[in-house]
């Protein structure tokens, strides 16, 4: 009997853990998935259906249920994030909602340097699967690519540096309209942070140097003649942003503003489909439409020198905050990504898949892409290499010129001015260092506060002036405006190729000085008939166009502008439609981040 007694309660304690281990809820095991902004319109709602579905994972004897999100974190923050994190152990920002367990920038190359720069291995490249695949190609407009040969003749980056140095320019072609101008016009982002600039200037390294990949050494990079090469074609930049988003929307302002940009290939599916925001439309208004609303068609060049994919890695780090758990469930994750409905979903918005799915029905010649491009491509370069190219970028760029252009009215009392100050205080120490600085204030009347000069000479002065401001009087905003625009335009300390402008803070209406806005600018209705205006109410701009500066400077001058609070952003965005700038909104405590990203254009 005794012994029956044991046999059963030995039968129980096994059931008992049978039961357990069979219907004990199983625990969940969280993948943070860091990626580039681009793939975010798939990946969130993927990710958000994947966690419904209640996927698990086994890893040895006990079941886990995977839950996965992503956050949106700039490719070339990655890069620093991580690195701090393994060299310095600095925490990752609460922006980043945690530490990854995968990481997915637009290129692998940031991933190189990742390993580089951390003396090891935090990413192994032969376990790291494309989620989506895009090219990096030359944006134009279709009549611009035609004019050049396309699409029988192959185009590339020697055919625009070409184009600039020829004296005819576009006259060249007796297709060409005389709105676009005698010479091109480059848009061009900041390879500090813009995965496409970072591949382009390397691009532009090889194709100097006529090597592809890992053939390309550091005393290539270093040689004179590369680097006049990269040079020459920096000339033919107009425009520096800081990111590519701003630069879509600037694209449909067309051949006036920009002729040639590197772009990914899937931003020319998102200008057809109306899934970029289209700024500056009369009224102001923000709206997403199709580029051909605009009455353009855009088309991709694939650069005959040659090309690299943006392979959009999902690639797990080798790293101590990386659990076993999360490692597996991380694959159950990549699964999902790679499978059909997915990656039907990613095509649908312009990428290439990962996986073997046809896409060349999807992405065509409608979408000016060209599924059987590209035909040539280059290797990987030597991370060393690649940092060595990123480093050289201060020294190939365009110079600077940038006259801040500062509101001291009434309005700009208490918190505004301290937070103006600290904002033109963080734009000099992030501009670079080559860049050619001035400052002007306005209230009643303009102040020329310090004039232009290499920013090693005139930071401390500037600052200097910053810290002696006080807010009062009216708003000459039109009158300071011009002022600095003549200033920026005249200035001869650098170049005439030197990226000229003004950067303007303001959270006002004009309502005094010697300029009213037509002095300005030359403002039309929406019938292209003209209209002279001095000192409007903002409601009076809403249906205003404006066409260009009301005079002609030598160079080209753009407005790049910061509204605070009450300001006239019907005026801001007058300002920016004719100087080809930028108008940005802000409240007090987004100055600094603002004024910093501005230094970017320059």
């Amino acid at each position: 009997m005794r012994n029956l007694v044991q046999v059963l309660v030995a039968v129980g304690f096994i059931g008992a853990l049978a039961f357990f281990f069979l219907f004990y809820p199983t625990q969940t095991v969280e993948v943070l998935i860091w990626t580039s902004g681009e793939k975010q319109n798939v990946l969130k709602p993927a990710l958000e259906e994947f966690n419904k579905q209640g996927k698990t994972v086994l890893i040895g004897s006990r079941r886990y249920t995977v839950q996965a999100k992503s956050v949106t974190v700039n490719s070339g923050e990655m890069y620093t994030h991580l690195v701090r994190k393994l060299n310095q152990g600095v925490a990752f920002p609460e922006r980043t909602a945690g530490a990854p367990t995968v990481v997915s920038p637009s290129t692998s190359d940031w991933l190189a340097q990742v390993n580089l720069d951390a003396g090891r291995e935090v990413f192994n490249f032969a376990e790291m699967t494309a989620i989506v695949r895009t090219p990096v190609v030359i944006f134009t407009f279709r009549e611009m690519a035609e004019c050049l040969g396309w699409p029988a003749k192959p185009i590339g980056w020697s055919d625009i540096i070409a184009l600039k140095e020829s004296s005819q320019g576009w006259a060249t072609c007796p297709a060409a309209k005389a709105e676009w101008g005698r010479k091109p016009r480059v848009a061009f982002t900041d390879p500090a942070v813009s995965s496409t600039a970072r591949s382009t200037l390397q691009l532009l390294y090889q194709a100097a140097a006529g090597k592809s990949g890992s053939s390309l050494t550091l005393e290539d990079v270093r040689s004179a003649k590369t680097q006049n090469y990269v040079r020459r074609f920096q000339a033919t930049v107009d425009h520096y942003y800081p990111e590519t988003l701003k630069l879509q929307t600037k694209i449909f302002q067309g051949p006036r503003f920009v002729h040639f940009a590197p772009l990914e290939e899937y931003n020319l599916p998102w200008l057809y489909q109306g899934r970029v925001n289209a700024e500056s439309v009369p009224g102001g208004q923000v709206v997403q439409r199709p580029i051909t609303e605009a009455g353009y068609e855009v088309v991709a060049l694939y650069p005959k020198e040659g090309t690299v994919w943006h392979d959009n890695p999902f690639a797990v780090p080798n790293a101590e905050w990386v659990t076993p758990q999360q490692r597996a469930a991380a694959q159950v994750v990549k699964e999902y990504l790679l499978s059909e409905p997915v990656q039907k979903q990613f095509v649908a918005w312009g990428f290439r898949p990962g996986s073997n799915l046809p896409f060349a029905d999807a992405l065509g010649a409608a979408l000016g892409i060209n599924p059987n491009e590209p035909k040539k491509l280059l290797g990987r370069l030597n991370p060393e290499v690649a940092r060595a190219i990123q480093n050289s970028w201060e020294d190939v760029k365009k110079p600077g010129v940038a006259v801040l252009v500062l509101d001291t009215s009434g309005s700009m009392s208490g918190e505004r001015i301290q937070q103006a100050k600290e904002g033109a205080k963080r734009f000099l120490d992030r501009a670079a260092p080559g860049t050619h600085v001035g400052l002007v204030t306005f209230a009643s009347s303009v102040q020329v506060r310090v004039p232009i000069g290499p920013l090693n000479k005139t930071r401390f002065a500037i600052v200097e002036a910053i810290d002696s401001l006080t807010a009062r009087g009216n708003t000459a905003m039109y009158e300071a405006i011009k002022r600095g625009l003549e200033l920026a335009d005249s200035y001869e300390g650098v170049s005439r190729e030197a990226i000229r402008g003004v950067v303007l803070l303001s959270d006002g209406i004009a309502n005094t000085g010697s300029v009213g806005i037509s002095g300005l600018l030359k403002l039309t209705d929406r019938q292209e008939r003209e209209v002279r205006l001095e000192f409007p109410e903002s409601a009076q701009l809403r249906n205003i166009v404006a066409s260009g500066l009301a005079f002609t400077p030598q160079n080209t001058v753009h407005v790049f502008s910061v509204g605070i609070g009450e300001a006239d952003w019907e005026a801001l965005r007058l300002v920016a439609e004719g100087t080809g700038g930028v108008v940005v909104r802000s409240d007090e405590n987004g100055l600094g981040p603002v004024l910093e990203r501005f230094s970017k254009y320059f």
